[in-house]
């Protein structure tokens, strides 16, 4: 069992909640060694928290719970009296709240101010939060090797923030965490759970329109993750950005750094193109001077910039450029995002775990660059999520330049908000992708390239599996 995370004191205090069933006098246990709010994930020694998402009530896997040697139960609402008889008798205390969700922030909470000398990152944006948050993780990684903690995937949600900061231990000297949103006021609450030293927007795009309406509306939520920064920390951002002004005022007196492609940017990047199989990018630092030149595995001006965030964010930690560079040299994405495998002599180009007008523009471009020696092109792509009223033109925007871009290749939409877009242009089009694959299957020969994009829920990136 691992050293204690929350006392039975700690947890009521914290939470705000009643013993429904109180811990047993002198009993042999203290407390738990660790929270969750994934019956799966349970250990024994841990409290599991009953949240209700979207697709779960934690309160149906109690039992499961129970099963995994849960030192403890959190919960909402009465347990059926079965349940309540098995903790008793097991002498597995209950503690009732108002809000499960609730309770498990605020433990996150509490859990991360056990650890004030540790620094943390914090990264938001509209898209490649976490290929930046994972090139960050490696820059920092060549001054703190083994002690930095970064992210798991893309948990950076409500419920994800939260998990991420159980995970820190007293041998995490760095913490690099992704947070996201697609309502107003998300992000203000969730830098609130762990307010960073450091804050980063890594770009302003056109990404959950429907609930932010347009770009200045977009700047002012990802500001808010500035805002949220300790006052003595940094505020990074890009030069570039729709609504720079938006996101410095929302950086207040806090020390900024900037990056972007023009001359303006603290930290410049400039995209050199594939040379001898690898990219090709320039780094500058404007106060310094310093210039750097090297070659990486990631493609694209977009990838470019996100090196010039994590350099920024480096040099806000006091690393070299010369430290950051073989950090950035060093970084491998996690899968579907620009991952290039070859099956039975196809390419396939998998970055279907997001999409918005911006992340899908430079898919192409990347694509364009990556496949321009192929002898057949394929690009597959699937519907652009949460855009609000803007999502019919900016699919058939995405299309016309796909067609404009590589007018001998093969096009194929899929989903319900590519249709329109994909009838007027005349392009292949199928309403979901179980559909397209059973279609396609067979149809694509050796020595084609195939792009693949779309948000996640399109589910595009089971291509490669048929």
């Amino acid at each position: 069992m691992g050293s204690l995370f929350f006392s039975w004191e700690e947890l009521a205090e914290n939470t705000g909640g009643e013993w429904l069933i109180a811990p047993e006098a002198g009993s042999c246990t203290a407390g738990v060694t660790s929270v969750f709010d994934d019956s799966r994930a349970v250990v024994p020694g841990a409290l599991f928290v009953a949240t209700v998402g979207e697709l779960a009530d934690g309160h149906q896997y109690l039992g499961q719970a129970l099963d995994a040697k849960a030192a403890a139960i959190c919960l909402e609402r009465m347990p059926d009296e079965r349940l309540l008889q098995r903790m008793r008798s097991a002498g597995i205390p209950c503690l009732q709240v108002k809000h499960g969700l609730a309770a498990f922030q605020r433990l996150a909470q509490a859990h991360r101010q056990k650890f004030p000398e540790l620094i943390e990152l914090a990264i938001t944006g509209s898209c490649g939060k976490t290929s930046t948050k994972e090139l960050c993780a490696a820059v920092l990684e060549q001054r703190w090797p083994g002690g930095v903690l970064k992210t798991l995937g893309n948990t950076n949600n409500h419920y994800g923030v939260p998990r991420n900061l159980f995970r820190l231990t007293s041998e995490t000297a760095v913490a690099v965490l992704e947070m996201g949103s697609n309502h107003p006021g998300e992000i203000a609450h969730l830098v609130s759970l762990a307010p960073p030293q450091v804050g980063l927007v890594c770009n302003i795009g056109q990404a959950h329109l429907e609930f932010f309406h347009d770009l200045r509306g977009v700047a002012t939520e990802k500001g808010a993750l500035l805002a949220g920064t300790d006052e003595t920390g940094w505020a990074i951002f890009p030069r570039e950005a729709e609504g720079y002004d938006i996101l410095l005022e929302k950086a207040g007196k806090r020390r900024c750094l900037t990056f972007g492609s023009s001359l303006d940017a603290d930290v410049r990047s400039e995209y050199l193109g594939l040379q001898n199989g690898l990219f090709r990018v320039r780094l500058s630092w404007r106060d310094s001077g310093v210039s750097r030149e090297f070659s990486w595995q990631l493609g694209g001006a977009h990838q470019a910039l996100n090196a010039a965030a994590a350099a920024a964010a480096g040099t806000a930690f006091g690393l070299t450029p010369d430290e950051i560079i073989r950090g950035l040299q060093n970084c491998v994405l996690p899968g579907k995002r620009m991952e290039v495998r070859e099956i039975d002599g196809i390419t396939w180009c998998n970055d279907a775990y997001n999409s918005n007008p911006d992340s899908a523009r430079a898919a192409l471009d990347w694509f364009a660059e990556l496949s321009a020696s192929a002898a057949k092109r394929v690009l597959i792509l699937g519907d652009m999520r949460e855009l609000g009223g803007n999502a019919a033109k900016a699919h058939l925007e995405l299309l016309q330049k796909a067609r404009c871009d590589f007018p001998e290749a093969r096009i194929i939409s899929v989903g319900s908000l590519c249709a329109e877009a994909a009838q007027t242009l005349a392009l292949e089009h199928f309403p979901d992708t179980d559909t397209a694959k059973a279609a396609l299957k067979g149809t694509f020969s050796p020595g084609t390239w195939i792009l693949l994009k779309a948000s996640n829920g399109v589910q595009l990136y089971r291509f490669p599996e048929a």
